[in-house]
């Protein structure tokens, strides 16, 4: 199921920044929770894929990356932006094969189990987000449900 509404991201802009980013944080519609890839790895510690909770800001999610990964410092290049599909199309499209590639290319013991975790949370999150709104949890309706 997808969740367009006549936005459709444009996949060759979307793999330049995947390609160009040291850092990416990817939001979703559906559901609050960010996609984040730190793609700088070492000898000692691998690359960073996870779903993480929103901030409020660039700043806050600057000192959140500090305090997670300082060995790094700041990220030569940051990007964010939001893909306007569903998480299904994220990976029909060849985004997220884009991203797990550069995770991959570390080389390191858990860069693919920590994608793949990403990925099935991404898809846990959404499924979650569309049953809630067609049961009404945590949403406001119209018309009440008759007894």
């Amino acid at each position: 199921m997808y969740t367009e509404n006549g936005l459709v991201a444009d996949i060759d802009e979307v793999r330049k920044v995947i390609a160009a980013a040291d850092v990416l944080g990817i939001g979703f519609r559906a559901f609050g929770e960010r996609l984040f890839v730190d793609t700088r790895w070492n000898d000692s510690d691998g690359p960073f894929i996870g779903v993480v909770a929103p901030l409020g800001s660039v700043h806050e999610r600057m000192f959140w990356l500090g305090q997670k990964r300082p060995r790094f410092g700041m990220p030569k290049r940051f990007h964010f932006f939001f893909w306007p599909n569903s998480v299904h199309y994220f990976e029909e499209s060849g985004a997220w094969d884009a991203i797990r590639r550069r995770v991959l290319e570390s080389g390191h013991p858990s860069a693919a189990a920590d994608a793949d975790r990403a990925i099935a949370e991404l898809h846990r999150l959404e499924r979650e987000a569309f049953l809630a709104a067609v049961t009404g949890e945590h949403h406001r309706t119209l018309w009440q449900r008759r007894p």
